[in-house]
């Protein structure tokens, strides 16, 4: 018995020394924002103690369109975009809850009607009452649930490796987001964060690693450091992802683009098609250079196909009857 007892106190030790050894602290707050916000950063009193981040950039006289960007991503991922398509359209871009400079939502509630909310109230406080929702893996989720929600609020929607297409195939989930989904990462991920599991899981949502930059790891690194942030990732990954509501998809009556890497390895382009199949006059392209980011990898080919989709909307929209 006391042997037994001295191991585990042997194994306690090691354990605190290897927590202490490995913890990767939160990055300060301030700190960030004065890093990674720019003279578009806004921030937005959600009225429950929150402050949403946001940015309200270029042609303020052009139609509109909302970034919304993936899981543990941010609102830089647009960054390409905005600047190839910014002299033409109002790009509205934001950081979901637990993400970037916006941190988790004190309300805890992760859903997609809470981000949803979110994106409205912030369409409200710029006086945008329609645009184009375009958004990226779960910023697409929330981009087609948008368009069930709040279809007013939604001039067409483009889905961007979206998820929340229920299809049969089985896809491995990418380094970080399978230690999330366990008990043990679960309890470690919110105080061990080290920096090569999120330069790992980027070059695996990358088609051709080397475009991923250490400038962007660090992006990435960091913010997900922000305070609140990792514990949220953990929360959002116990939120009720609703998948029943894939049965509605095919009843959107908005435009749909559907932009897809045909590299992607986390939603693979299968799941694109099924997307093509289930709504109606939906639009695929796929990008044969490309992962799960293509608007970080390729965002000229896709700022392209955005413009051009938009411009032939519009086009049919003006058309007489």
């Amino acid at each position: 018995m006391k042997k037994f007892i001295r191991i585990t106190l042997v194994v306690l030790v090691l354990l605190g020394a290897a927590f202490l050894m490995f913890r990767t602290p939160d990055t300060d707050r301030e700190a960030m924002i004065a890093k990674y916000g720019n003279e578009a950063s806004q921030f937005l009193d959600d009225g429950n103690g929150g402050q949403i981040h946001y940015r309200d950039e270029g042609n303020k006289d052009g139609p509109a369109i909302m970034l919304i960007h993936g899981a543990n991503s941010l609102l830089q991922t647009w960054e390409p975009v905005v600047g190839l398509l910014d002299d033409k359209y109002r790009m509205i871009s934001v950081d979901l809850y637990g993400h970037g400079l916006t941190g988790p939502n004190p309300t805890g509630n992760y859903s997609a009607d809470a981000n949803i909310a979110a994106i409205v109230k912030v369409l409200d406080h710029v006086g945008v009452d329609e645009a184009y929702w375009v958004g990226n893996s779960m910023g697409g989720w929330l981009t087609w649930r948008g368009g069930l929600a709040v279809p007013e609020r939604t001039a067409g929607l483009v889905l961007i490796d979206a998820s929340g297409a229920q299809t049969d195939e089985q896809i491995k989930p990418y380094l970080g987001a399978r230690l999330a989904q366990s008990a043990i990462g679960q309890l470690l991920l919110p105080e061990i964060t080290p920096r090569f599991l999120v330069k790992s899981s980027l070059e695996e949502n990358f088609a051709q690693p080397e475009r991923l930059t250490e400038e962007l790891v660090d992006r990435y690194w960091e913010l997900l450091r922000f305070p609140g942030n990792r514990q949220a990732a953990v929360d959002r990954g116990k939120a009720d992802r609703e998948p029943e509501k894939w049965a509605d998809v095919g009843t959107l009556k908005m435009p749909v683009l559907l932009l897809w890497g045909e590299q992607d390895k986390v939603i693979p382009l299968s799941h694109g098609k099924a997307f093509e199949a289930a709504i109606p006059g939906a639009t695929l392209i796929s990008y044969a250079d490309a992962g799960h980011l293509p608007m970080e990898e390729t965002p000229e080919q896709v700022a392209r196909d955005i413009g051009n989709w938009i411009e032939s909307v519009t086009s049919e929209e003006q058309a007489p009857n």
